[in-house]
């Protein structure tokens, strides 16, 4: 019987250690002392429309800052991209179901990045002519940019993206267009902080 129990704690203690990522909370709120106000904050990781871009990922940030003074939500962007293509332009589109809005990019600031991997082997050959060993090292090096802006939300938007369905929000990166879709429970988050 205790070996029975043991095997069952072991069991729940793994398994919901595991899953903690399934409550994890990708919104937060606080208040700021310094700021004298209430932060709400939802973020996320959504990737590009279209298929074979040279445009990745976006990590997402929406942030309400609420104070006596003020009410604003400001929306920042990670979004990577390879070392070849062009720069963001100043301008995108924030399409809030049928509603098209065009937004002016704010802070835009770009990194170049690189990671590089080395991987080592090692051999050792015995043979009638005796023993030989060697080590070859390979390393691969990737490239990119990322570059971060933000736009802040009108009234008209906030109060449309509280009844949306899909959120689009379209960039341009030269001739090519780095296309988020934002809905379901990355919209939910969204609407969470934006609540009255």
């Amino acid at each position: 019987m205790k070996t029975k129990s043991i095997i069952i704690t072991i069991f729940l203690t793994s398994f919901l250690t595991g899953c903690t990522w399934m409550f994890y909370d990708r919104t937060q709120d606080y208040y700021d002392e310094f700021k004298n106000s209430k932060k709400l904050i939802a973020r996320m990781d959504i990737r590009t429309q279209e298929s074979r871009s040279d445009i990745n990922n976006a990590r997402i940030v929406f942030e309400r800052e609420i104070s006596d003074i003020h009410d604003i939500t400001k929306a920042y962007f990670v979004v990577g991209r390879s070392s070849y293509s062009f720069k963001i332009d100043q301008n995108g589109f924030f399409k809030i179901d049928t509603d098209t809005y065009e937004i002016t990019l704010d802070n835009i600031t770009s990194e170049q990045k690189a990671e590089t991997e080395i991987s080592t082997s090692t051999y050792h050959k015995s043979d009638s002519t005796g023993v030989s060993s060697g080590s070859s090292t390979d390393s691969d090096t990737h490239l990119w940019i990322d570059d971060k802006f933000l736009f802040t939300l009108t009234p008209e938007m906030i109060s449309k993206i509280k009844m949306a369905n899909v959120l689009n929000i379209r960039f341009y990166f030269g001739p090519e267009p780095g296309t988020f879709k934002i809905k379901g429970y990355d919209l939910n988050i969204i609407k969470r902080i934006l609540r009255d």
